[in-house]
């Protein structure tokens, strides 16, 4: 056995034990699922950047109402136009347009900046489970939301009627999740594999 093949012995002649690395939660030791306050929510691969404090649930309700004005009028405006020129087929084409609309817009420009328009004026960014921007794939998921938004302006009373129940539902988990979440993170967050929305 060569000389870096044998083990260290303490002063008995004992084989002393390696140290084992700390981090995380002690009390979770073994338990991948266990809490970790330095980990991502919905991501045990991912952790939070340093130096960035969570953006509250007031300011990120605010950024998405603007973002409504800036999108989702002209949107509901083509909307609009369509129905009255098309009826039934213009209401779905016009809630097709409208969803693809808003979540295009909303991934775009998370993945490509981390802010769409409403969060750059609040001064709030979305960061990816690496600390980077979002990738397209997390940006679409943390907004696929807005696909419930377009369902319940389809020309069906009964497809609107649950779209409208789902959403609600999808909203308070979202509102309730975010108050609850040490690191302010939601339910769509968790979707999108643990991003954060933090101030700059």
């Amino acid at each position: 056995m060569s000389e870096k093949e044998k083990p260290q012995r303490g002063k008995h002649g004992r084989p002393r034990k390696k140290n084992k690395p700390q981090g995380g939660n002690a009390s979770g030791a073994g338990n991948p699922h266990a809490f970790n306050p330095d980990a991502a929510y919905g991501s045990g691969r991912s952790y939070l950047p340093s130096g960035h404090t969570p953006a509250d649930l007031l300011p990120r309700l605010a950024a998405r109402v603007i973002d409504g004005l800036f999108v989702g009028v002209p949107a509901l405006l083509v909307y609009r136009v369509l129905v009255e020129g098309l009826g039934g087929l213009g209401a779905v084409l016009g809630a097709l347009i409208y969803g693809v609309t808003l979540v295009a817009y909303a991934t775009i420009l998370e993945a490509g900046g981390g802010q769409t328009i409403g969060k750059r004026m609040l001064g709030i960014q979305v960061l990816g489970p690496s600390g980077g921007f979002p990738t397209k794939s997390e940006a679409f998921r943390r907004n696929s939301f807005y696909v419930l938004q377009a369902v319940v302006m389809l020309p069906f009373w009964l497809v609107q009627i649950l779209a409208l129940v789902v959403l609600l539902a999808v909203f308070i988990s979202i509102v309730v999740s975010i108050e609850r979440s040490p690191h302010k993170q939601g339910r769509h967050d968790e979707v999108a594999d643990g991003t954060q929305v933090v101030r700059v």
